[in-house]
């Protein structure tokens, strides 16, 4: 089970949140592997009309989740705190101002809408190419 290392609320009314699943590798060497998440409600100010946002929940539910991971192998016992601060301020400065933007929470949502088509659509009994 993951441990939150830091909540991170943003302007944008989102939250970011880092979750710790480090585990132990071999001797005194740890995968240090940290999750960040940010769920993100699916909104009607999201989209052209009611339709669209009643055809988006049907496809993906209420909330989608922005999800990524962070790791770094082969960490000693007395760097893990280190490494875990590292990777938190990694992301924090090459990736947070892309994910508190305003305009984030609907670029994000009709893009995982556009993969859920995309896989709907590649699903066995759908026709992807135009021919029989």
């Amino acid at each position: 089970m993951a441990t939150i290392l830091r909540e991170v609320p943003l302007q944008n009314g989102l939250t970011v949140r880092f979750l710790d699943h480090t585990r132990h590798y071999f001797g005194d060497f740890h995968l240090v592997r940290l999750e960040i998440v940010c769920e993100i409600r699916l909104d009607v100010a999201h989209f052209e009309d009611v339709t669209a946002f009643e055809d988006a929940r049907r496809l993906l539910g209420d909330d989608v989740s922005y999800r990524r991971f962070v790791e770094q192998m082969g960490v000693p016992t007395s760097s893990m705190d280190d490494v875990k601060q590292q990777l938190m301020a990694n992301f924090t400065s090459h990736s947070l101002g892309y994910v508190s933007s305003h305009a984030f929470p609907a670029r994000f949502v009709h893009s995982e809408l556009e993969r859920a088509r995309g896989k709907r659509l590649k699903a066995p009994g759908f026709l992807v190419s135009g021919h029989d």
